[in-house]
């Protein structure tokens, strides 16, 4: 989360990455670190015991998300 402040802080790129049960405490960390419009991508969770295919539908599912949120013209 704190790499990608600092990202955004130099100029770059960086979009952060969190499950569920973290979105809130991503949203509450950019606003404590001035960043309030720090670009989140929220994927559902739990994953980690989750069959591989699905996680891979979740990952196709963000990734639209993901490079619009990076600036990535498609």
């Amino acid at each position: 989360m704190l790499s990608t402040v600092n990202l955004l802080r130099q100029g770059k790129p960086a979009v952060a990455v969190v499950t569920a049960s973290f979105a809130d405490l991503a949203t509450r960390m950019a606003e404590h670190n001035e960043v309030p419009d720090l670009p989140i991508v929220v994927l559902p969770y739990p994953l980690e015991d989750e069959p591989e295919e699905y996680v891979r539908q979740v990952a196709r599912r963000a990734y639209p998300e993901l490079l619009d949120k990076l600036g990535v013209v498609r």
